[in-house]
């Protein structure tokens, strides 16, 4: 990723491939979208909002503000856990117009990325009196969300793909890419802290761990949840 203070160019691209991922189904068409579907998409829009605007901040040295505005975030990560939770629920019970073993892979990625969330966004508190560790927490979490957007973009824009199913691998495989380049330029910055290889390692396991999810053991443990699988 860029440097802290410019880090905001990386946040607006990010943004720019969620808008264009979820514009079909939320952006384009807002009032289509149920209270629960509503508040997922403000809490996650305002998510990058605050972002770039931490870039900025401490772009300009204003830390001070960049620390109170921080805060703001725990309400945000409140709403983000709630709506989350609830649509996994919704996945798990709910009648999805997939086949069997995607659904069982997209169920295991939303679990898997929303856990990482939380473990990213509480390591990014705990490390908040250390900056370099903290910006990069932070910072990361917008690829979490970068990731549905990506397939869903990716699986309406290229007909090669055919679909979702065959989006999913692309998906992974651009954060990774992102991942590899922060890591580079960590590196050539002469210092590489451990977020870095740490979201690289976390995505490479859930990428194997969705082809997993398709199979029985996965399925039964669905089943055991409620699943009509």
């Amino acid at each position: 990723m860029a440097r802290t203070g410019s880090a905001y160019i990386f946040f607006l691209a990010g943004f720019a491939a969620i808008l264009a991922g979820f514009w079909p189904t939320f952006y384009g068409d807002p009032a289509s979208n149920d209270v629960w579907h509503t508040l997922h998409g403000i809490a996650s829009t305002l998510w990058v909002v605050l972002l770039v605007a931490q870039s900025l901040l401490i772009g300009r040295r204003n830390h001070r503000l960049h620390e109170r505005l921080g805060w703001l975030s725990l309400g945000l990560f409140a709403v983000l856990m709630a709506t989350s939770g609830y649509m996994v629920w919704v996945e798990l019970v709910g009648v999805e117009p997939f086949p069997r073993d995607l659904r069982l892979s997209l169920l295991f990625l939303d679990v898997m990325l929303l856990l990482l969330f939380v473990a990213t966004y509480g390591l990014g508190l705990a490390y908040r009196r250390q900056r370099r560790l903290h910006a990069r927490l932070m910072g990361s979490t917008i690829l979490i969300g970068l990731g549905p957007a990506l397939g869903r973009l990716y699986g309406e824009q290229i007909p090669a793909l055919h679909g979702l199913a065959g989006a999913l691998p692309w998906m992974f495989w651009t954060i990774e890419a992102v991942l590899v380049v922060a890591i580079v330029l960590d590196l050539r910055g002469g210092r590489l802290a451990w977020p870095f290889p740490a979201m690289l390692a976390a995505f490479v396991a859930i990428q194997l761990g969705s082809d997993w999810a398709a199979g029985p053991t996965f399925a039964a443990l669905a089943r055991t949840a409620g699943a009509p699988i």
